[in-house]
């Protein structure tokens, strides 16, 4: 269907990817640019709906806006709180009946990603800056596609399930 070469390796990641996601809220696909981390996951979507399970999608670069665009801020006149892009996409997935997957593409930043380690605990709770509590059900999943896990915290990386796509296995 998709016009891919489908392979054992490929069937076994996407396996791997659906075990993290139906123990964990948040999963990390690591790996090299180019070595299939998003057809892992898009080729778990595909068979998941095949199957009969609707899976709405986000697809977020965090690293392609600053942070107030991503997880909000306050409004510094009127001091009311705009959501950001993902915290949108939270509130989307908080009242979505499907399953919701918001995947959040390129370098993970502390700066960001510390934000979200209260919703990536398994109470499954986002804190937003100004009090407000989001609580998403276990039909929602964020996933982190990266090619570097350098500058992940240990409490954001012990929250999280681990893919990881070796540069030697991808040919």
């Amino acid at each position: 269907e998709n016009k891919l070469d489908f392979d054992d390796f490929l069937l076994t990641k996407v396996i791997q990817l659906k075990e993290i996601l139906n123990e964990r809220i948040g999963c990390i696909i690591s790996g090299p640019s180019c070595s299939g981390k998003s057809v892992i996951w898009a080729m778990l979507r595909a068979s998941t709906m095949k199957a009969g399970t609707t899976v709405k999608i986000e697809v977020l670069s965090p690293k392609a806006m600053a942070k107030e665009d991503l997880l909000g801020g306050l409004d510094r006149d009127t001091r009311e709180w705009k959501d950001g892009v993902l915290i949108s996409a939270a509130r989307n997935a908080a009242t979505s009946d499907s399953k919701y997957w918001i995947v959040c593409d390129g370098d993970i930043d502390p700066e960001w990603v510390e934000g979200l380690n209260s919703v990536l605990d398994d109470n499954k709770i986002l804190t937003l800056p100004n009090g407000e509590r989001i609580t998403l059900g276990d039909n929602v999943n964020f996933i982190f596609e990266t090619h570097d896990l350098s500058y992940v915290s240990p409490a954001t990386i012990s929250r999280v399930g681990m893919l990881h796509i070796n540069e030697e296995m991808d040919a």
